[in-house]
């Protein structure tokens, strides 16, 4: 990334707009947990929003385009669809199932919901397929974790062992992934998602949450 465009991504992600002034609208219940399955990831992100579709607090389609790029090989509506297709049907789980003794579902649903709202991000997606797209991912996960504890602990679990042959680019990211998943764990932790989302939201009737006065 030249230098320009890195001070511009910098720029809007401290200065541009709001993604909640551009978004006012709030989510129901289970829109807001549906999001929740990339907290782990957006929680290691400077700049994140959590119980948003938007990934940013700000308005940064560059940011996003960048990311999935650079992580993903994402770069137009077609390859976005491409990768959720591999994550919702094989990623990584199809390999790590016999070494783990089960197929660590919350690694490749986790990362799914990240790539789809980052391409809602890039503008690769609109908002209802986003919606349309996450909707996918709710089933198998709600089907197969019964709480934010077990669903973290297989994706630390899968990540971990991706780790192993990642690359030593990624020495370290382990130990800040450990401690996203500890602070939305934390019952004292008011900010976590997990804890103003609770695990079971998703199989009780969707409703709109209460919205806090403002301040």
């Amino acid at each position: 990334m030249s230098g320009w465009i890195l001070a511009s991504a910098l720029w809007k992600m401290a200065f541009g707009p709001s993604a909640k002034k551009r978004y006012p609208t709030p989510l129901t219940a289970h829109q807001q947990w549906m999001v929740s399955l990339d907290a782990i990831l957006a929680e290691r992100m400077w700049g994140h929003s959590h119980l948003m579709l938007y990934p940013l607090k700000r308005i940064n389609s560059t940011n996003c385009q960048v990311s999935l790029k650079q992580s993903w090989d994402v770069t137009s509506p077609e390859s976005l669809h491409s990768t959720l297709h591999w994550l919702g049907t094989e990623g990584h789980r199809v390999q790590m199932t016999p070494v783990l003794g089960r197929p660590p579902l919350a690694w490749d649903y986790g990362r799914y919901v990240t790539v789809v709202r980052l391409g809602f991000g890039a503008g690769y997606v609109d908002e209802p397929g986003a919606w349309q797209l996450l909707a996918h991912a709710a089933a198998p996960v709600a089907q197969t974790y019964g709480s934010w504890q077990s669903f973290a602990e297989d994706f630390v679990a899968g990540r971990e062992l991706w780790m192993r042959s990642a690359g030593s680019e990624w020495t370290g990211s382990q130990d800040d992934t450990v401690q996203a998943v500890s602070r939305l764990l934390d019952p004292t932790n008011p900010t976590s998602p997990w804890r103003q989302v609770p695990w079971q939201t998703i199989y009780q009737p969707d409703q709109v949450p209460a919205q806090a006065p403002a301040r």
